[in-house]
């Protein structure tokens, strides 16, 4: 009777903290938001910018350095990136699955994702679907971002 009890309590509590949303929102591996999501993850977390950058097209990663130094580069640039949410860099996987995230165009080939942070600028990502850059560490999904991340880097000079 008493493992029965302690079994519906546990219970209870894994479906309360699944209807209240705690640890952030989960998506599909091919959803875009997902794109952006684990695209952030890699830059700011991890601090992996090659990762990160493999989620973007070559003219994406162009786009991001044009105007730095000579010799700059889009993984030079997302080693740097920063975003701040809450009034406190987002520094941690937690910090960016707890974004809010909006899939705001959404035609099956092209899509527009929307990020805010908490008391912050939000900030759009423009993404299609690509087979990629035939990277060794493909990102597992079929959305590629196309533009937006310049935010992430504005005021660092690498």
């Amino acid at each position: 009777m008493r493992s029965t009890r302690v079994f519906s309590l546990a219970t209870a509590a894994v479906l309360a903290l699944a209807v209240t949303g705690c640890g952030g929102t989960t998506f599909q591996k091919d959803e875009p938001q997902t794109a952006v999501r684990d695209f952030l993850s890699e830059a700011l977390s991890q601090k992996n910018g090659q990762r990160a950058c493999d989620f973007m097209t070559v003219e994406a990663q162009g786009e991001l350095v044009a105007g730095a130094s000579e010799g700059a580069n889009c993984r030079m640039a997302m080693e740097l990136s920063g975003l701040i949410s809450g009034g406190e860099p987002v520094r941690d996987v937690a910090s960016v699955k707890d974004l809010d995230y909006e899939v705001t165009a959404d035609d099956g080939e092209t899509a527009t994702v929307v990020v805010t942070p908490e008391g912050g600028e939000a900030i759009e990502f423009a993404l299609m679907k690509s087979e990629g850059l035939g990277a060794l560490y493909e990102p597992e999904t079929p959305w590629r971002i196309t533009g937006g991340a310049k935010p992430l880097i504005v005021g660092v000079e690498f």
